[in-house]
């Protein structure tokens, strides 16, 4: 090889993912096993030419292959892709041939070389795995190359060992003494070795010394027996997502089942330097309007810091969600203090992302309002004004006006439970689309206050009418495959042109729905009441209703996506643009654009699928 060209193609590795998970040292053995080869077009590749020889990189040019029995195509690729990989093990005749489009320099790196890149990071294997799942798994080691110092960090490296250790059977002062001894804000209650409860100084002080309990009853009596847990091997993040769900302070630790030290939020905000557990507790103490919208601020910072420090994007959605909930709860007890008591039992109900805890910075107000009883005009009066206090302030709190109307403070969506019942019966037997589509995002429900055992019974009786009503399922799965995932025959991208005649894809419209939608039916056919898409998938997995590989395809692309979606997010909040889900192609890397077509794919695999699956009943 001519020595002058190994900068160019250096250059090319050191972009080129998985190629720059490798050392220097390697990229350089790379780069100097690299051949070169020119093709004019129209030339044609096959067989020993391309079968056991190794991984073929388009530097500049166009190819496709094409299948050597039917001469159907096989696949497309331009510049920076890769192909070849599936021909490595071969010998002899190829089941596709390679032609060359236009003129092109193509990069040959030898078998040998790839199998000891391999050899030195199994990521590049799992990269080029012939499974679209296998390959978008290979995202979280992407993201992983980019982490900063806080994101690699575990919870054993900040857990606290100088623990307060009690048995059941101490008494209240002799625990008190020995938090003040270990100085811990908590004592952890050991039975045998094991954990069996956990007392916090807060509790001593109102379950003891509030209410006059004498001081030598066993600890035993005020103990918290239902102790939340955190592994010491999962991340910072995971930490303060239980933290924030749970509304704790402190979590043990624990390691292969034993006690290994303890967490807190001071020690969490120390190292993650993340203000999502403060802010969390600032709002639920808040009692003025003007703060609570103050508040609402730090909500972008949060988002950001999560995003840029590569938090799983499910985490991330759980934890803006809980703020979100955090912001209507307090808003709602505001205007219970205003309009004063609640006539009768009822639930605020959050609906669409946000009761699958999937809220992200687009997204608005779904809710509802569901009475226990029906309700006569005075008491419709009083609901109406807290309806419209809540909506109207989480309005300014940065929660947008649904444009469709779909809130609490319209009379339609503030009703009584047995009319909610009637609702999905209507929807269920009329299944007509327009029906179905004008009450869809009431199909996932989660109660944000009030009465939760209200949400629970309309949620039963949706799961139970609607898995009777096959025709029901099949419409739903029918109009959810109406909208296809924007993919083409090539594996291109299928493509729409905004105002400005900027082609772009809607990753949420042509991708992100289409999981969660399949996911709701599935879920619905499993019997489960469970509004988070993963847990949803989940359960179709354990009903047998799809296989182990199908929920990791799933699972896989719908993380992928929303990794995706919350980085476009993050750019354009730092460029000052308006927020969207559209996304361009071409500004996206070339890892990106890959992995989104493997993700199109699989959408395009399952819809196929699940419309067989659920329409026998339209004869479809």
């Amino acid at each position: 090889m001519d020595k002058s060209l190994l900068p160019n193609i250096y250059e090319f590795v050191s972009k080129t993912y998985p190629f720059t998970l490798l050392s220097e040292f390697e990229r350089d053995i790379m780069a100097t096993k690299i051949k070169i080869n020119y093709y004019k077009k129209d030339e044609v590749l096959e067989n020993d030419s391309i079968t056991g020889v190794g991984l073929f990189m388009i530097r500049t040019g166009l190819v496709e292959t094409r299948n050597t029995e039917d001469n159907s195509l096989h696949g497309r690729f331009s510049m920076g892709d890769i192909f070849g990989f599936s021909l490595m093990e071969k010998e002899g005749k190829s089941h596709y041939k390679v032609i060359f489009l236009e003129n092109t320099l193509l990069y040959l790196l030898p078998k040998s070389v790839l199998n000891y890149l391999i050899a030195k990071n199994s990521t590049i294997g799992t990269y080029l795995n012939s499974k679209e799942w296998v390959r978008l798994s290979s995202s979280h080691h992407y993201a992983d190359e980019h982490n900063n110092e806080q994101t690699g960090k575990t919870v054993a490296m900040i857990a606290s060992h100088d623990l307060s250790l009690v048995s059941p059977d101490d008494d209240i002062k002799k625990t008190a003494l020995s938090m003040e001894q270990h100085n811990s804000d908590i004592s952890l209650v050991m039975e045998d070795n094991n954990l069996v409860g956990i007392v916090t100084k807060s509790d001593i002080t109102l379950k003891a010394v509030a209410r006059g309990l004498e001081l030598n009853k066993p600890i035993s009596t005020i103990m918290t027996r239902s102790v939340k847990t955190i592994n010491s091997h999962q991340s910072l993040f995971d930490a303060i997502e239980m933290m924030i769900m749970y509304d704790v302070k402190n979590l043990p630790v624990l390691d292969e089942g034993k006690v290994f030290g303890t967490v807190s939020t001071t020690s969490l905000m120390r190292n993650s330097k993340l203000q999502c557990i403060y802010l969390s507790h600032e709002i639920l103490q808040c009692h003025e309007i003007t703060r609570l919208i103050e508040l609402s601020s730090q909500k972008q910072e949060i988002f950001e810091t999560l995003v840029k420090t590569n938090v799983k994007p499910h985490t991330i959605q759980k934890i803006m969600s809980h703020i979100a909930d955090n912001f209507a709860q307090v808003l709602l007890q505001m205007g219970e203090q205003k309009f004063g008591t609640p006539p009768c039992k009822y639930a605020f109900v959050a609906a669409g992302s946000q009761a699958r805890s999937e809220v992200q910075f687009l997204s608005d107000q779904d809710n509802c309002i569901i009475t226990a009883t029906q309700i006569d005009d005075t008491q419709r009066q009083y609901f109406e004004q807290l309806a419209s206090f809540v909506n109207d302030n989480l309005d300014k709190c940065g929660y947008p006006l649904c444009d469709g109307n779909y809130m609490a403070k319209n009379p339609r969506w503030l009703q009584s439970l047995e009319t909610f019942k009637k609702y999905y019966d209507e929807w269920i037997l009329n299944n007509s689309e327009d029906a179905l589509l004008s009450g869809s995002v009431f199909l996932d429900m989660r109660t944000l206050y009030g009465d939760t055992n209200l949400v629970k019974d309309l949620r039963e009786h949706l799961i139970k009418r609607a898995r009777s009503n096959t025709r029901f399922m099949a419409t739903l799965m029918k109009i959810s495959a109406a909208v296809a995932p924007p993919v083409g025959t090539f594996r291109q991208f299928v493509l729409t042109k905004d105002g400005d005649n900027k082609p772009y894809l809607n990753i949420k419209k042509q991708a992100i729905n289409l999981i969660i939608e399949m996911a709701r039916l599935y879920a619905i056919a499993a019997g489960s009441t469970s509004v988070d898409t993963y847990e949803r998938l989940q359960s179709a997995y354990k009903a047998n209703l799809i296989k182990e590989e199908n929920y990791k395809e799933l699972t896989e692309a719908y993380t992928f996506l929303n990794y995706v979606r919350f980085n476009h997010q993050l750019q354009a909040l730092h460029n000052h643009e308006e927020l969207s889900n559209h996304i361009v192609p071409k500004e996206l890397s070339q890892f990106e654009r890959n992995h989104l077509r493997d993700a199109f794919v699989i959408i395009a695999k399952h819809q196929k699928g699940a419309l067989m699956h659920f329409s026998h009943s339209l004869g479809v």
